[in-house]
């Protein structure tokens, strides 16, 4: 249908995109979230610091130590040498998480796309639907006159005049579900891209206009898990490398007080790995990467389902909307007019007009539909195809 109610705030689609990139929630929690990985990146590359220590012994004891006279002083540094390559394999965990930080930030805005295509759609469809109930209510309100003049004067049964009340009691019942209908869209739309306006509005746009993605790159979905599958698999040499025992060498000064002499002390400790070598967290980190391993493998075949899939729908509804939008929806225009001319000239029944005018409300219903189910595959189309 072409015709559109005027309402304060018309939002194309591509101002609905633009628009709830910026107000979304879940797109800020996805940039925080890569911020934060970003951030544990940087801090992964940090050697360990170093430690300094200070002892005092032999002082305030009993005999010739109960004074500072015996004291032995000494000052020491220690330093933490990894080994095993924890370092480099913490920096690898670290660089695949803001990978797939990165990557869970443009599912993010693929996701949002989606809906934000689809609730644009669905409020154009309920401001077409609501349209088209106030022209149902329009022409039931005119039958129901004509209907009761007609028996006022003897021309038609009573019946007929009961017949176009309950028309009349349907056409307004229909209107008041439409227009709820409309008000649920337009929140749903205002919600996505943070608007408060009552009377918002989708300005009607041929979804095919927008660019399309190709479909033979490596999907979002499939970007996603294979970032994950990465992820593990590095989790994984870190969990090896966290079984290798690291080394602390120290050394200091230490200070004799009686004699006043100095000397130099050097000390290395390693942990003996014989209880802990890490063998449960390196099975958990394998058994992660297997999982996500089959999981990049049902991605690439949600992919090849979801495209095909969309692929089908959006050329169906093509058809659909080609076929019903064509001479089919003039020619009910025409039958319903001429029968209601008909009608008041006492050449066609009420059945008949009823018929032409619910004829008429159906073909305008089906393109409506029609082009509402196009926008949705086009949307999930745009989805699987996303990169």
């Amino acid at each position: 249908m072409s015709v559109q109610p005027a309402l304060a705030e018309p939002v194309s689609l591509s101002d609905a995109l633009v628009r709830g990139q910026e107000a979304s929630p879940r797109i800020a929690r996805a940039k925080a979230e890569l911020k934060a990985a970003e951030g544990r990146a940087t801090q992964a590359g940090v050697r360990p610091n170093p430690t300094i220590s200070a002892e005092v012994e032999n002082f305030s004891g009993t005999g010739p130590y109960r004074t500072f006279g015996q004291t032995e002083t000494t000052v020491a540094v220690s330093q933490p040498f990894e080994l095993g390559g924890k370092r480099r394999a913490r920096k690898a965990v670290a660089a695949a998480e803001r990978e797939l930080a990165r990557i869970s930030l443009r599912s993010a805005e693929a996701d949002l796309s989606y809906d934000i295509i689809v609730a644009h759609a669905e409020l154009r469809a309920a401001e077409d639907r609501a349209v088209l109930s106030q022209s149902v209510l329009a022409r039931a309100v005119e039958l129901a006159r004509i209907a009761e003049t007609l028996v006022d004067v003897g021309r038609d049964p009573p019946l007929t005049k009961l017949r176009a009340d309950a028309l009349l009691a349907e056409a307004k019942a229909e209107s008041l579900k439409t227009m709820a209908q409309l008000m649920s869209a337009r929140q749903k739309l205002a919600l996505f891209i943070g608007s408060d306006d009552p009377e918002l509005s989708a300005v009607r746009q041929d979804i095919l206009s927008l660019p399309a993605l190709a479909a033979d790159a490596q999907s979002l979905d499939e970007r996603l898990a294979a970032a994950e599958r990465d992820a593990a698999s590095a989790r994984v040499r870190q969990a090896q490398a966290e079984g290798v025992p690291d080394i602390t060498a120290s050394g200091g000064v230490r200070n004799f007080r009686e004699s006043k002499d100095t000397a130099f002390i050097v000390g290395v400790s390693i942990p003996l790995p014989v209880f802990n070598r890490n063998r449960g967290n390196i099975d958990a980190a394998r058994a992660e990467g297997e999982a996500v391993e089959a999981q990049l493998a049902q991605a690439r075949l949600d992919t090849r389902f979801s495209r095909r899939d969309a692929e089908l729908m959006l050329s169906a509804a093509n058809e659909r909307v080609s076929a019903l939008s064509g001479v089919g929806l003039y020619q009910a225009g025409e039958a319903a007019r001429v029968a209601e001319i008909g009608y008041q000239q006492g050449k066609f029944t009420l059945i008949e007009l009823i018929d032409a005018q619910e004829a008429l409300t159906s073909a305008n219903l089906k393109l409506i539909e029609a082009e509402l189910d196009r926008a949705r595959a086009f949307a999930a189309l745009g989805r699987a195809n996303a990169q």
